[in-house]
């Protein structure tokens, strides 16, 4: 199986990183090693709604470091993103890639029954953290998000947790066990 992570935190050695990668390590059955890939650390350009996705080519037609993330999640069995919540929504970072992601749509994505170029049957795990104590709060927008992941044939799951800038380990420890059930489950 193979197994994609997608950082979307900005933070060195964040929170969301240790869920993920707990979650990826319970993963079981032939697994290759996970590629994983710090939003942040990379530099790509958000969509230029140019359609070249839609007219020229079947992925998106900008060259930078975001083709190798794109490309990695369309051929992944089981994909883990990470998207913190900043100033009430995820980050910049986890947005851009999404907004680039639309390339995976066919060009008649609206009318097709069909609309994804990527197979179905994939995997994604939605790992949010957030400040806000009530998990409930950016629960709208995330279930928005994982619609959309749905419409490219992914069967999907979200994970909340409220952790703020709280040492995950020391604070919060039950979530790594709580993230490596929602990964299983999954």
């Amino acid at each position: 199986m193979k197994v994609t992570i997608i950082l979307g935190s900005p933070r060195l050695d964040s929170n969301s990183e240790k869920l993920a990668k707990a979650a990826a390590a319970a993963l079981t059955g032939p697994l290759e090693p996970p590629e994983v890939f710090k939003l942040n650390e990379l530099r790509y350009r958000g969509c230029q709604a140019c359609m070249g996705c839609k007219t020229k080519k079947e992925f998106c037609v900008i060259r930078d470091d975001l083709t190798r993330v794109l490309s990695s999640a369309a051929g992944a069995d089981f994909v883990i993103i990470t998207a913190p919540i900043y100033i009430g929504a995820i980050s910049s970072q986890l947005k851009g890639f999404i907004d680039r992601s639309y390339s995976w749509f066919n060009p008649d994505f609206l009318n097709n029954p069909v609309p994804s170029r990527l197979k179905s049957g994939k995997k994604l795990l939605f790992i949010v953290t957030q400040g806000n104590p009530d998990v409930g709060t950016y629960r709208p927008d995330i279930e928005n998000y994982l619609g959309y992941f749905a419409s490219h044939g992914f069967k999907t799951a979200p994970f909340f947790a409220p952790i703020g800038d709280a040492n995950l380990e020391k604070t919060k420890p039950g979530l790594l066990e709580e993230v490596v059930k929602v990964a299983q489950a999954l």
